[in-house]
C-alpha cells in the first residue's frame, strides 16, 4: 500500500456491521408494528364510520318519510323552518294566558279559554262597566294578539263578555294604548 492509502479510514469491523444491522432490523420491526396497528386502526374507524353513517341514513328517511335525497340535512333543516313558520303564527296557549292576567284589572275574572289553532274564545266576568272597558283597552295593546267582543250582557251583575282572539301578525305594529 502506499502513503496516501493509509489516510483513507478502514472499515468497521465485523462485528460493528452485525450490531449495526441488529438495530436496523429492530427499527424496521418496529415501524412495520406500528403502520400494522394503525392500519387496524383505520380499518375498525371506518367499519365504525360505515354503521354510524347507515345508522344516521336510516334516522333521515324515518324523519323525511321516505328517500332522503341528496342533501338530507338541507331538507330537515327546510321541514323545521315551515314548522316553525306555521307554529308561530298559532295560538300559543301560555302567551295567551300571560297577555290575559297581565293586562286584568281587579275587577276581572277570565272563566275559559278555548282555542282553536289561530284563534279562540275568553270568557270573563267584569265587576263593572268600567273594569270591562279598561281590560280591553290593556289587550287592545297587546303586540301578538288581536281581541274583539264577541258578545257582552250588560245586564247581568257582574258583567260577563265573551272576547275573539286571533294571532297577530308579528310584523304588524300592536295598537296604542286608548
Amino acid at each position: 500500500m502506499s502513503e496516501g492509502s493509509q489516510n483513507w479510514p478502514q472499515g468497521l469491523p465485523e462485528a460493528e456491521h452485525r450490531r449495526y444491522g441488529r438495530m436496523l432490523v429492530a427499527v424496521v420491526a418496529i415501524g412495520l408494528l406500528f403502520l400494522g396497528g394503525q392500519a387496524a386502526r383505520w380499518w375498525q374507524e371506518t367499519r365504525r364510520l360505515d354503521q354510524l353513517e347507515s345508522a344516521l341514513f336510516e334516522v333521515y328517511q324515518r324523519a323525511l318519510a321516505g328517500e332522503p335525497g341528496k342533501s338530507p340535512y338541507g331538507r330537515l333543516q327546510f321541514e323545521l323552518g315551515k314548522l316553525r313558520a306555521g307554529g308561530a303564527q298559532n295560538l300559543d296557549l301560555l302567551e295567551l294566558l300571560a297577555a290575559l292576567s297581565r293586562r286584568a284589572p281587579a275587577g276581572v275574572r277570565v272563566e275559559s279559554v278555548s282555542m282553536n289553532g289561530r284563534s279562540g274564545v275568553v270568557v270573563g266576568v267584569a265587576q263593572s262597566r268600567e273594569d270591562f272597558e279598561r281590560y280591553q283597552a290593556g289587550l287592545a295593546a297587546e303586540a301578538y294578539f288581536s281581541f274583539s267582543v264577541r258578545s257582552v250582557n250588560s245586564l247581568a251583575q257582574p258583567l260577563r263578555f265573551e272576547l275573539a282572539v286571533k294571532t297577530r301578525e308579528r310584523t304588524a305594529p300592536p295598537k296604542e294604548d286608548q
